[in-house]
């Protein structure tokens, strides 16, 4: 693993553990075993740091979208590939995930283009879902806002509430992909008829 690796993967770790208010320069430069001056050389600093987490948040999230918009026969269809895969990908890159929604919700404005990016380009690939069945894209940017904070906060609850209970449990998980794919596939395809 390189140096940049550590760093990023110290940074991760700590920030979702404790936040990025929470952590400084040298407990990330302490987990990942380098020189804290390395931290400002690979990212420019801790913020720096939080950008690169963030952004491959946003690289996650978006891969996940445009496969399951992509793959998905029908608007149930998608409930069930888009819970199967952001709960698979989040337990492949929890850290990342955690702070990724975290940061969703705060108004950083080192964050806000990326933030920007990923209402976007989820937009446009949701957008192509619905053209190719039929269904409307003609609602209000504040439907649209609603549904997508909706759907990751039913999706990602666990996390976002309980610690991880049910995501990071091998036993547990499909349970709560069920459940969590039952309670989308109830509600979100009557709002696109």
């Amino acid at each position: 693993m390189t140096k940049k690796e550590k760093i990023f993967n110290a940074g991760a770790k700590l920030f979702a553990e404790r936040s990025f208010n929470s952590v400084g320069i040298r407990d990330i430069a302490r987990e990942a075993e380098v020189n804290s001056a390395m931290i400002s050389y690979y990212f420019g600093g801790k913020t720096g740091l939080l950008r690169e987490i963030f952004s491959s948040f946003v690289d996650l999230v978006l891969a996940v979208v445009k496969k399951s918009m992509d793959e998905s026969a029908d608007h149930y269809e998608l409930c069930d590939n888009n819970v199967r895969r952001f709960i698979d990908n989040a337990r492949k890159n929890r850290d990342v995930y955690l702070v990724g929604l975290r940061e969703l919700n705060h108004d950083s404005p080192d964050l806000q283009d990326l933030r920007d990016t990923l209402q976007a380009k989820g937009w446009e690939h949701f957008s192509n879902h619905l053209s190719r069945m039929g269904s409307s894209v003609k609602h209000p940017e504040i439907v649209r806002d609603i549904t997508f904070t909706a759907v990751m906060g039913i999706i990602f609850s666990d996390y976002l509430l309980g610690g991880g209970t049910f995501i990071d449990n091998d036993e547990l998980v499909e349970t709560y992909k069920g459940v969590i794919s039952s309670i989308l596939r109830l509600g979100t395809p009557e709002l696109w008829k």
